[in-house]
């Protein structure tokens, strides 16, 4: 029952997007048939406009596209003309790599810089750590990305640089996650920030549980008791902000791959934006947003694994 409310809410929600989408790229100035027919006239213009449908009203417009949308058909760039599904299918394992990568550097590096800090809360370390947070949070990734460009490619040729060649994940898998983790790291350094501070303050007030302090008392070790006892319940904040934060992800997407000219749907996106291809932007907009959708529902379903009380309370 509440899984059929959370995936009823997402369709909600992206429903919501497509109209918004639509209503405010349909009152940008200019049209799409002027796009299209340039300077060749008025008579070419009418006849796109027919072929568009942009001759009838609004709601009549909305629908009609919503329509194609959902038989997927997601349109025609305006030029040069090609199916827009294919062009996104083309680009979108670039910008998901990117995500999945960046997160899980973020999560490598993280988790355990927070376990340590918060089981020497205060000391060294942890003051060291969380001045480099800071640092890195204060650096925004349109910095970062450049910084390190210069550092690791050009002045230490360990990684390529922009516009490398990246192959496919299946096809040689070790080279394309030697070329893509250069721009994964940028795009972590934010992330890794975010989640040590918040994951380090969740599990010092978890080390300090009776249960932590029975686990203790039993012998157990310190990296069971890390690792078993306090890791899990320590993790709620810090996937809620990761769910909330994949909006975040997908504008740092964008900027490291014009950083790193990769093809992904950043590139896309910002390509049709200069070229007023409106149907790409809308057909852009729609797939980002229904990731972002799906991520959130995804990690609301978690918790449900995570801890076995959210589970039970929601039986109740």
């Amino acid at each position: 029952m509440v899984a059929a409310r959370r995936i009823l809410e997402g369709l909600a929600t992206v429903l919501l997007v497509c109209f918004v989408t639509f209503f405010f790229t349909s009152k940008m100035p200019g049209s799409e048939a002027a796009v299209i027919c340039g300077p060749a006239g008025t008579a070419c213009v009418r006849h796109e406009s027919a072929i568009l449908y942009l001759n009838h009203p609004f709601f009549e417009r909305f629908f009609h596209w919503l329509g194609e949308l959902l038989q997927g058909n997601l349109g025609v760039t305006l030029a040069p003309p090609e199916p827009i599904g294919s062009v996104i299918a083309g680009a979108y394992p670039i910008t998901l790599e990117l995500i999945i990568y960046s997160q899980v550097i973020a999560v490598v590096v993280a988790i355990p810089v927070a376990m340590w800090s918060a089981l020497r809360a205060n000391g060294l370390f942890d003051r060291l750590s969380t001045t480099a947070t800071f640092a890195t949070l204060a650096i925004p990734v349109f910095i970062v990305g450049p910084l390190l460009a210069l550092v690791f490619t050009v002045k230490l040729p360990w990684f390529p640089g922009p516009a490398a060649n990246v192959p496919s994940l299946w096809s040689d898998p070790g080279q394309n996650l030697y070329v893509m983790f250069l721009p994964s790291l940028t795009l972590a350094i934010g992330s890794i920030a975010v989640y040590q501070r918040l994951l380090r303050a969740d599990m010092v007030a978890t080390l300090e549980e009776d249960f932590i302090v029975m686990a203790r008392a039993k012998g157990l070790s310190t990296a069971r008791i890390l690792f078993r006892h306090a890791l899990r319940p320590s993790t709620f904040t810090t996937m809620t902000v990761a769910g909330i934060q994949v909006g975040s992800l997908i504008t740092g997407a964008i900027i490291v791959e014009t950083v790193f000219a990769l093809h992904g749907l950043g590139s896309v996106l910002t390509a049709a934006v200069a070229a007023k291809d409106l149907p790409t932007v809308q057909a852009v907009t729609i797939v980002v947003a229904v990731f972002y959708i799906v991520c959130n529902v995804l990690i609301d379903f978690l918790y449900t694994v995570i801890d076995p009380r959210v589970r039970r309370g929601r039986r109740a």
